[in-house]
This record gives C-alpha cells, sequence and structure tokens, in this order.
C-alpha cells in the first residue's frame, strides 16, 4: 500500500484504492470545508480531554493547539490548499496538522 492510500479513511482496509468514479463520489471536501472551524473546535477539544486524562502530554496538547491555530488562520485568510484526494474535510486539517508538527 503507498503512502497516500495510508492517509485515506479506506486506507487500512483494502488492498486496492477504489476507481476514480468511486473517489470523485466519495470525496466531500468541496461541500464540507465550510465546517472546518467547527472540525478544528472539535479537535481541539478532544485534544484537551486527552490531555486532562493523561493520555498525551501538556507539550504535545500545546503543539496540537498551536498547530490547529495555525491550519484555522490558513482556512479563514483562503490559504489553505484544500486536497480532494483526502476525502474530507477532517482528513485535510489532519494532513496538514501533521505537515506543521509531525
Amino acid at each position: 500500500m503507498t503512502d497516500n492510500n495510508a492517509n485515506k479513511m479506506w486506507g487500512g482496509r483494502f488492498a486496492v484504492s477504489p476507481s476514480q468514479v468511486m473517489e470523485a463520489i466519495n470525496a466531500s471536501v468541496g461541500y464540507d470545508q465550510r465546517l472546518a472551524p467547527q472540525d478544528i473546535r472539535g479537535s481541539m477539544a478532544h485534544a484537551e480531554m486527552l490531555a486532562a486524562n493523561g493520555i498525551i502530554t501538556r507539550q504535545d496538547t500545546k503543539a496540537i493547539l498551536k498547530g490547529l491555530t495555525e491550519i484555522l488562520a490558513e482556512i479563514e485568510a483562503g490559504k489553505f490548499t484544500w486536497q480532494k484526494s483526502l476525502e474530507d474535510v477532517h482528513m485535510n486539517v489532519e494532513s496538514r496538522l501533521r505537515d506543521l508538527i509531525g
């Protein structure tokens, strides 16, 4: 499996990629990118909960929150690059966060 497939929601379940037609049908980023602020706020709350329960460190939480804040600013400024291949808003945000903080 390629690294590109690993970033897709179905990447761990299937040995081969779906057809291009199915990828086009499943990609919702063009529609749901308007939900990005809510998705990011949900991810921020989730990171805070993980830290509060000792699942991730406070240092990791700060890095996640900083990265998500930067991504939100990019989106609001119209500078965020949406990738249809990543299928939805959450996967786009997750990919960018990984680029920013590792």
